[in-house]
């Protein structure tokens, strides 16, 4: 089973998706990590992908905890983090984003998000 996070952003609008990840109990650093991608759908239409791409682990996976002011969860920080850009959720409505981890040691990680988009006034 998947822990799913749940947040709230405004349609057309960059976000973050942040997570502590282990493997074996231990936070998993870049060298764990063999290929990650991640995938998001409307969840009205969870047969057509808004976003369908493999990560730079060097760009999303850190090898320390992460503790600055983007991560409110607790003070042990975030090892994975995700820039979304704003084209993504680009109308209002309810968002599955999940990112699969491929390790060196076999093990299949994943994280998933259920993101709202709410309407921007005006738009």
């Amino acid at each position: 089973m998947i822990d799913t996070v749940a947040a709230v952003v405004f349609e057309d609008s960059t976000f973050s998706l942040m997570a502590r990840f282990e493997i074996d109990g231990v936070n998993a650093q870049q060298a764990d990590v063999s290929s990650i991608s991640i995938k998001a759908w409307d969840v009205d239409d969870l047969t057509t992908e808004v976003l369908d791409t493999s990560l730079d682990k060097t760009q999303v996976v850190y090898d320390t905890l992460q503790t600055d002011s983007r991560w409110s969860e607790d003070s042990t920080g975030y090892n994975f983090r995700y820039d979304v850009e704003d084209t993504v959720c680009a109308s209002a409505g309810i968002y599955l984003f999940r990112v699969t981890v491929n390790t060196t040691g076999g093990k299949i990680p994943r994280m998933q998000w259920r993101i709202t988009a709410r309407k921007l006034e005006g738009s």
